[in-house]
């Protein structure tokens, strides 16, 4: 039977909706009644159910097929679980993803700028499982951390690479930088700046915390702290720490000096020399790992460099 002019007395899902005279199958009820809805009447089409939700009693159209073959779910209740969710972690749901895509929504976050959110995310970021990051404020915090260094923040990257952003440095020069790098300095301009090779760096001692026993790592870079972080696949694990360090005059220098050490200590001790096998687990690295004992060995060494001593020469360093 057709749709008539009559009107439901009540909007289903924000709509006033005609009714569709014509007969409630029994199966249908009993589908209906075991996925937690009771059949209200029949609108839009001849499709088409009203369904009245058990749990909040709202009433909301779905098809026929959807309710005999599949499990129907109520939009008011999942909009009121992901108001609830959104509210115990500081945040409102102000409704619909602007872009129409249904998995996302627009919330007003604790720091009370609106954007753009997956609900799954709020969700568990309201269990505790994570926070939620604002855009406005996460593009803030990048461009203080561009300033600080020098640069200013453009724009996303012209690479897919989500890390990466677009800065200008203050000579005008732009280029694509990884966040990471430019929050810690460890950036160059590619027009006016020096080369890693050319700007001062410092040859390092490391002391990580493996689960068998203690290492450490001998290396070199600009940034030691900033390395011992980022050489870690869980520091809460390993407890990461820089021993010591000297300045090396260029990068050129850092590395030719570190790789004549490390051949030193592997002519001298090579004994000392942990097997990769034993720590890849646990750090970002595959070689310039020893043993403990050889801490006091090498800082040694560290400390004849800092008198004068060039490992590259054939002159011993005590």
């Amino acid at each position: 039977m057709p749709i008539t002019n009559s009107i439901y007395a009540f909007p289903i899902d924000g709509k006033f909706r005609r009714v569709h005279h014509g007969p409630i199958l029994a199966n249908w009820k009993k589908a209906a009644d075991a996925k937690g809805f009771a059949i209200v009447g029949r609108a839009v089409s001849h499709e088409h159910l009203v369904l009245g939700c058990k749990t909040c009693g709202s009433p909301t159209p779905k098809r026929v097929s959807v309710v005999r073959d599949h499990n129907p779910e109520c939009p008011h209740c999942i909009r009121t679980r992901r108001e609830n969710a959104a509210a115990g972690y500081g945040a409102t749901l102000l409704g619909p993803d602007p872009k129409g895509k249904r998995r996302y929504g627009l919330y007003e976050l604790p720091c009370g700028h609106a954007d753009r959110r997956q609900h799954t995310r709020v969700e568990t970021a309201a269990a505790g499982g994570h926070k939620l990051s604002c855009g406005i404020c996460l593009r803030a915090r990048h461009a203080r951390e561009a300033e600080a260094q020098g640069w200013q923040l453009i724009c996303n990257a012209d690479r897919k690479h989500a890390s990466y952003r677009r800065y200008e440095h203050a000579c005008g020069h732009r280029q694509n930088v990884t966040i990471a790098n430019m929050r810690h300095g460890d950036v160059d301009c590619a027009s006016c700046g020096e080369s890693w090779t050319s700007k001062p760096s410092k040859i390092y001692l490391l002391r990580f915390q493996l689960p068998e026993s203690p290492v450490i790592k001998l290396g070199y870079s600009s940034n030691p702290e900033y390395r011992v972080r980022q050489v870690q696949h869980d520091p809460l694990v390993t407890k990461g720490a820089v021993i010591r360090d000297i300045p090396m005059t260029t990068g050129h220098q850092a590395v030719r000096i570190e790789k004549a050490l490390h051949s030193f200590i592997a002519a001298s001790w090579p004994d000392l020399i942990v097997p990769s096998k034993n720590f890849e687990q646990h750090l970002r690295t595959v070689s310039e790992i020893y043993d403990h004992r050889a801490e006091a060995f090498i800082s040694d060494l560290l400390d004849a460099v800092v008198d004068g001593w060039d490992p590259t020469s054939d002159m011993p360093p005590f």
